[in-house]
């Protein structure tokens, strides 16, 4: 998640620094591949995760003193697979051809 972190920032950087024209694709070509990173990412956490038969995250639902309990592992892939759809689908639009 990090290169993609990475990738997205040095793209971000250098179209600030550079200001393109609107007709420059290298800038969306630079999200859809952080895009694409980050959905190899999760996939990966989510194989880890499944694999482990628990989830890596600690997300709980309730903060403070009375902290809920964990979130269950199903929650957890929808939450997975949510992001995975939205990342993927981010991509495609930045990445496919445009006439």
């Amino acid at each position: 998640m990090w290169i993609a972190a990475t990738l997205a920032a040095a793209t971000a950087l250098a179209w600030l620094l550079r200001r393109p024209n609107a007709q420059a694709s290298w800038p969306r070509i630079g999200f859809g591949v952080a895009l694409l990173v980050f959905c190899a990412a999760l996939a990966l956490q989510l194989a880890v995760d499944l694999g482990s038969g628990h989830s890596s995250l600690q997300l709980r639902l309730h903060r403070g003193i009375n902290a809920g309990s964990p979130v269950d592992l199903r929650t957890m892939v929808a939450c997975y697979l949510a992001a995975l759809v939205a990342a993927g689908w981010g991509a495609w639009i930045l990445l496919r051809r445009r006439r």
